[in-house]
């Protein structure tokens, strides 16, 4: 029965995370994404090893286990790419900490999912699994273990990242379910009666649980996201400033509908910024050279059009994994700073 109860909680893991990412997939995609990735791998942790259990053919019940194995090394590899790409290390950092670790559990397979490496018993109604030798999990447990206290440290440095309520009440609630997944390994790692009857009961209760963590946390943010963003979108709308984005090779991406006015932007897909402004080659090399680097500059230029001079603010954007990817520029109008100024007189 509790075999059974588990492939269920795999379902019902699956198409929650499906939900999520049908609803919002058009508002935030890459989080949701991750929601998928880990209801994946809670599935197989669940479905593969309720399988196992309920499997009456020991010739052919390593299969589902695999997939049980494979999901728990999945899952935690996916909290620690998440954590280090949120904390938005270089990515060179991101892709070293997330190759070694993968080349680890790729090994942690190897090692321990072969066959032989189990022995499996069938009892009454259900299949039990033992290692084939006492030491055989040492190095499963090795990789759980470098794992765990490398979330750990994260856990500290995401935390102490954050600077709202909201993000640090988000990150609390990941850490707290962790904790509580790593109290549910503690009698497998003590080889206790318990998880030698129920071999993978309480510690998939405990993957559920941090999904579901995970699945709350996110779906809250992406409420607050939102909001926020719905925000954002009417004030670059609706905003009597011309604001342009461009990209670090000197496209034109995007632009507020002032911008449109003042500019007689007809298209955006060919435009560039010599389009818009009386700019020197030297000038715009040197803008967008800095942008490359990640340096904010302003610069005064010409309107083309209106014939206006005006000081263009230049902001760099960056990616997840810290290079700039574009640059946010607001033009302001220089002549209607002197005319209020002569009002004022």
């Amino acid at each position: 029965m509790l075999h059974v109860i588990m492939i269920v909680l795999g379902v019902v893991v699956l198409t929650t995370a499906i939900s999520l990412h049908i609803r919002e997939v058009n508002r935030n995609q890459s989080v949701t994404v991750y929601i998928i990735f880990f209801a994946l791998f809670t599935a197989y942790i669940c479905i593969g090893y309720g399988l196992a259990g309920i499997s009456p053919d020991l010739s052919t019940v390593y299969i589902p286990r695999f997939f049980g194995f494979w999901g728990v090394d999945a899952f935690l590899l996916t909290e620690l790419s998440y954590g280090l790409i949120d904390l938005k290390y270089n990515k060179t950092v991101v892709y070293t900490g997330i190759g070694v670790s993968s080349l680890y559990g790729i090994f942690d397979l190897i090692l321990n999912d072969r066959k032989e490496a189990v022995v499996f018993t069938r009892m009454d109604y259900y299949t039990i699994f033992e290692p084939s030798r006492s030491n055989h999990l040492i190095f499963h447990y090795i990789f759980l273990l470098v794992i765990a206290i490398t979330l750990i440290i994260l856990s500290f440095l995401w935390y102490k990242s954050k600077k709202t309520n909201v993000e640090k009440n988000f990150v609390m609630k990941i850490i707290f379910s962790n904790y509580v997944l790593i109290f549910s390994g503690i009698p497998y790692i003590l080889q206790t009666k318990f998880a030698r009857l129920y071999p993978a009961f309480a510690f998939s209760l405990g993957f559920v649980f941090v999904y579901f963590m995970w699945f709350l946390a996110i779906k809250k943010q992406i409420s607050i996201f939102v909001n926020v963003k719905n925000i954002s979108q009417q004030t670059f709308y609706s905003i009597e400033v011309p604001i342009i984005i461009f990209s670090t090779e000197g496209q034109l991406s995007l632009c507020n509908p002032y911008a449109k006015e003042v500019f007689k932007i007809e298209d955006e897909q060919t435009t560039v910024i010599s389009d818009l402004f009386n700019i020197s080659d030297v000038d715009e090399l040197r803008l967008f050279s800095k942008a490359k680097k990640g340096e904010d500059s302003q610069i005064l230029v010409r309107g083309k059009e209106s014939d206006v001079e005006y000081l263009l603010k230049c902001s760099v954007k960056f990616d997840y994994v810290g290079d700039p990817f574009c640059i946010i520029c607001t033009a302001l109008s220089q002549n209607k700073v002197v005319e209020n100024e002569e009002g004022n007189i």
